[in-house]
């Protein structure tokens, strides 16, 4: 009789979360290389487009992986001079959000980025020394800023809320759903990030707005439908 041995160490396939590790790790190395070749006038600007471009890649596998929406939001606070349009952080929704009826998000405690000292967001009311601004050359976020504001309250304990009141600050956002897709609120229009070199200029009311003076020094990524991503660079803006 042939007796047959059975294998101790049968293979076995990859599992859900092994292949998004390694999907985020590729999308991580990605970026790096595509930022050696960035040749941005601003040294600055292709730190800003490296760091931001980490910042997507972590949203991206945070969303995937946990099945909730995760969101990048950036500081919209015209009064602080510190973080407007400058600071940047990952959130995630909380899944005990539908059972205690209050929206609260989870922060990443390890996904947070401030741009370089010189570099904003090119958000609404910009100022410019030019005549016009490139037409892609904005911001383009997951909400029309038209619609509510987006207020947090501070973080406590890693979680914010989401509520109108003392203590709470305004965001805009990027929106990641569980496929890993950015989301637009007027598709096929796609979000964009854009970021500039630049200065802080008071207004009349106190309130702060980014001023920028040359349109080369302008770097950004737009991303496309089906979780496709482009760099962006001065030559990719449209000033016509």
């Amino acid at each position: 009789m042939i007796n047959f041995k059975r294998d101790s160490n049968p293979r076995r396939g990859f599992s859900l979360l092994e292949l998004l590790v390694v999907l985020a790790v590729m999308g991580v190395m990605m970026g790096l290389l595509g930022f050696s070749f960035l040749g941005s006038s601003s040294k600055n600007l292709g730190l800003a487009q490296r760091n931001i471009l980490s910042l997507v890649h972590k949203a991206r596998f945070l969303a995937m992986s946990s099945g909730l929406e995760t969101r990048i939001i950036v500081n919209a606070e015209n009064s602080d001079a510190e973080k407007y349009l400058r600071y940047a952080e990952i959130i995630t929704l909380d899944r005990n959000s539908s059972i205690s009826g209050v929206e609260t998000w989870l922060v990443d405690e390890t996904s947070r980025v401030t741009l370089p000292e010189d570099i904003w967001f090119v958000a609404d009311g910009i100022e410019s020394d030019n005549a016009e601004w490139a037409s892609n050359g904005l911001c383009i976020w997951s909400a029309s800023l038209e619609e509510d504001d987006f207020l947090l309250s501070d973080p406590t304990k890693g979680k914010r809320i989401e509520e109108v009141g003392a203590g709470s600050a305004r965001y805009h956002y990027l929106s990641c759903n569980v496929q890993g897709v950015f989301l637009s609120p007027t598709y096929p229009s796609m979000p964009r990030l854009a970021f500039a070199k630049g200065s802080l200029t008071p207004g009349s009311d106190g309130s702060l707005s980014p001023k920028f003076v040359n349109q080369q020094n302008i770097a950004g990524i737009q991303f496309q439908p089906f979780g496709g991503i482009i760099m962006m660079e001065f030559q990719d803006f449209d000033y016509e």
